[in-house]
């Protein structure tokens, strides 16, 4: 009978086990991204929920503070389930529903995340606890089941572990929070790409921004002047130019990097009406810019990304001529 007890539990849990993996795999996947840019950004990540929630709060935290399954340097984390003497001055003083959320009010800073781990989504401290989270500028994540209770509703991320047993939801929990700092564990220890190789791409994506708005204005203004020709070419260049952007920008993501704002950029100022030397001059430039940029620091992926785009302004250049880059 004991037997058949155990091999019951330990079936329905796989069972479980391959639900979630089914169903909450790209959610997880993207909690993960989510976790290592609040580290990366100097974020703190906290921890709260009941009773065995508590304790895995506790668990993950030290996951983070200690180590998982790789040496790393200590990241920031901390259960709000330890510190006893604010729990019940927090209960004393201002009731059971308060003892998370007074705590992410004193220590919770925009950029931070917070995780809520609840079986039920309904406990009202967790509730108010995301309520000022969200408040305060926190990303919110709830690791939850069954439903996903009224919490579901008031978090940015909801994991919704498919099962109506609150020990098989524990059980999933603690095993999505090891998945989570693994992913996490796995990118920490991969290298930060060089900092002069993130400097020149964004030099380079500042560059390729302008210049997209500057051919949009001459595109414009050789309609406004009844060019088809003209407009038609300057729109052509336009969109390589916004290609070249978004190839830039794509590398810096695939390096995790965050990029910058770029609505500060502007266009320069138009040329008159002998067009095409500024157009060279401007074409000369951002080959000279890419040609440096190839100079420096980068990995073989970069330097592939840059190569192309350094080909593609080559033949920009090459085809000015005569009075405007005749076909």
């Amino acid at each position: 009978m004991n037997q058949q007890r155990i091999t019951r539990h330990l079936s329905e849990l796989a069972r479980v086990a391959e639900a979630t993996a089914t169903h909450l795999s790209d959610e997880v996947a993207a909690v993960a991204d989510l976790t290592l840019r609040t580290l990366r950004r100097g974020g703190t990540l906290y921890f709260c929920g009941n009773g065995g929630s508590a304790a895995d709060s506790q668990h993950l935290a030290a996951e983070y503070v200690v180590r998982f399954a790789r040496d790393r340097r200590a990241l920031p984390a901390l259960a709000l389930t330890v510190d006893t003497s604010a729990l019940t001055a927090a209960a004393n003083d201002f009731g059971f529903d308060e003892i998370f959320a007074r705590q992410v009010a004193a220590l919770g800073r925009p950029g931070d995340l917070l995780f809520l781990h609840s079986t039920s989504g309904r406990s009202a401290n967790l509730l108010r606890a995301a309520e000022v989270a969200r408040q305060a500028g926190l990303k919110t994540v709830a690791l939850l089941a069954r439903d996903g209770g009224p919490l579901k509703e008031r978090v940015d991320v909801a994991l919704v572990v498919p099962t109506e047993v609150t020990a098989h939801a524990q059980e999933i929990h603690i095993a999505l929070g090891h998945a989570i700092c693994d992913l996490v564990d796995e990118a920490w220890s991969t290298p930060a790409p060089d900092p002069a190789m993130v400097a020149a791409l964004e030099s380079l994506r500042r560059m390729e921004k302008a210049q997209t708005l500057w051919y949009r204005a001459l595109a414009s203004r050789a309609e406004d002047e009844d060019d088809a020709v003209l407009s038609e070419r300057f729109n052509g260049l336009h969109a390589d130019e916004q290609h070249h952007l978004s190839r830039i920008t794509a590398r810096l993501l695939e390096l995790e990097v965050e990029t910058a704002e770029l609505r500060s950029v502007a266009a320069p100022p138009l040329p008159g009406d002998d067009w095409a030397p500024a157009v060279r001059e401007r074409e000369q430039a951002e080959v000279a810019a890419y040609e440096a940029a190839l100079e420096g620091p980068l990995d073989a992926e970069t330097r592939a990304v840059l190569v192309e785009i350094l080909e593609s302004e080559r033949h920009h250049l090459a085809q000015l001529g005569g009075k405007w880059m005749p076909a």
